[in-house]
């Protein structure tokens, strides 16, 4: 397949993934509305002009054309008016009501949202986000323990004509060819043994390499369906250590500590190790606490992007990016020629559940639309009703979530904007692998 094939199947396998995300986030919505005894209006996957839909039962379950977000209408959002409202915006809020109320059936009487309990309300509104939580797990987890990490293997995967090649590959004049390429190795071998003893990773062939510097040594490679010996002779470079964490180890007066290491001219192979199950746990959760962490911060993040259209200052590579952006980095993934199909699958697996995680966490910020804001609403109602109770007075009713709307509008456009200042960015200064 050529790049540009991969790389727009890189994007619908992201697009995808998302629609479908967004999709068992309604699913958390709907389920518990629908075993509470809520009539559920609609079921809808996307903004825009519907451009498939269906009935079945009392609910329409349809398609729109902008698959970047979702919703469910449940029947009753809005409590009827107790008492005439002439503050701010309320002939724009009467008209909402009434709009919303206007199919409420007479068999509705029990089935309307603000009718339920408080506990109802709170599992509906953080059913949701909880499914996006636990779907970024499940992804996370299927992408480190199911397919693995991957790491360099055993096996030879280029073999370069000299060791110290141009930037372009090309050998200087007069280099001597590889110490690989003068043994005969090839793509695909996979070394078995070093001078008779057996080896499983790469660290422990060096580790054999080492033992007999400026020394030829045996290797036991299997290549195809048969094991071929070679004689292979390293050359041994000064390279610089490296602790666990991948930073440079100095001496105590600050210079970098550096040893021979066998250089024999191939880049190794790829494989995937699938990590205990536990370890991907640990990452989900890390990512899971991180992400809180990022979303406090995305006023700063929003900030910095818009700064970076203008030339103001570097874009952050681990900044914020929209959808359009998610679907670049996709694309460049599943296009590159460098990692093997399972390492791009896991990948992506990776992103989308990392994707879940953050809808799950920017969901819970306690500001209408998001559910954050109607769990908000639901929990100023019941420690109303607490403090009626307590003082013993009437039970004040359900919180009139129609007098927010001005403020959930309002906050919409604050939405829209960010994403239009994102998408732009990721237009014109797109954040890359490398």
């Amino acid at each position: 397949m050529t790049e540009t094939l991969l790389y727009i199947l890189g994007i619908l396998a992201v697009l995808v993934g998302i629609a479908l995300s967004i999709g068992l986030h309604e699913v958390g919505h709907f389920l518990p509305a629908r075993a509470f005894g809520v009539r559920v209006k609609q079921f809808m996957i996307g903004f825009g002009p519907t451009v498939k839909s269906w009935r079945k039962g009392d609910t329409e379950f349809g398609l729109k054309a902008i698959p970047l977000g979702g919703y469910i209408l449940m029947t009753g959002m809005y409590p009827p008016e107790k008492r005439p409202y002439n503050g701010p915006f309320s002939s724009w809020i009467k008209e909402a009501r009434t709009a919303e109320r206007s199919d409420v059936l007479e068999s509705d009487e029990n089935r309307q949202f603000h009718k339920l309990s408080v506990p109802k309300k709170l599992v509906i509104m953080l059913g949701g986000p909880t499914m996006n939580l636990l779907l970024g797990f499940v992804l996370i987890l299927t992408a480190l323990s199911g397919i693995g990490v991957t790491q360099n293997s055993a096996s030879v995967g280029k073999v370069f004509d000299c060791v110290d090649s141009n930037v372009d590959g090309s050998c200087p004049a007069g280099a001597p060819e590889s110490p690989a390429l003068a043994a005969g190795m090839m793509p695909g071998d996979v070394v078995l043994e070093v001078n008779g003893n057996p080896i499983v990773s790469w660290t422990e062939v060096v580790a054999e390499l080492d033992k007999n510097r400026g020394s030829s040594a045996s290797i036991l490679v299997q290549r195809d369906s048969e094991q071929v010996a070679l004689q292979l002779t390293p050359v041994f470079h000064e390279r610089a250590v490296f602790d666990s964490s991948g930073q440079a180890v100095r001496d105590e007066k600050g210079v970098p500590v550096t040893e021979l290491r066998p250089v024999i001219g191939i880049q190794l192979g790829l494989e995937s190790v699938p990590l205990p199950i536990n370890e991907s746990f640990e990452v989900a959760a890390q990512a899971t606490g991180s992400t809180f962490g990022f979303i406090f911060t995305l006023p700063q993040q929003v900030w910095g992007v818009g700064a970076s259209i203008f030339g103001l200052q570097e874009r952050d590579p681990n900044g914020a990016i929209s959808i359009l952006g998610v679907g670049q980095l996709a694309g460049e993934l599943t296009a590159t020629d460098n990692i093997p199909v399972s390492a791009k699958a896991a990948s992506l697996l990776m992103l989308l559940g990392s994707l879940n995680i953050a809808l799950f966490a920017f969901n819970l910020l306690p500001l209408l639309p998001l559910d954050g804001g109607h769990v908000v609403g639901a929990l100023y109602e019941g420690a109303k009703r607490r403090g009626a109770r307590l003082l013993g007075k009437a039970d004040p009713g359900p919180v009139d979530t129609a007098k927010s709307l001005p403020f959930a509008y309002a906050m919409w456009l604050v939405l829209i904007a960010v994403g239009l200042i994102l998408i732009f960015a990721d237009a014109i200064n797109p954040i890359a692998l490398s």
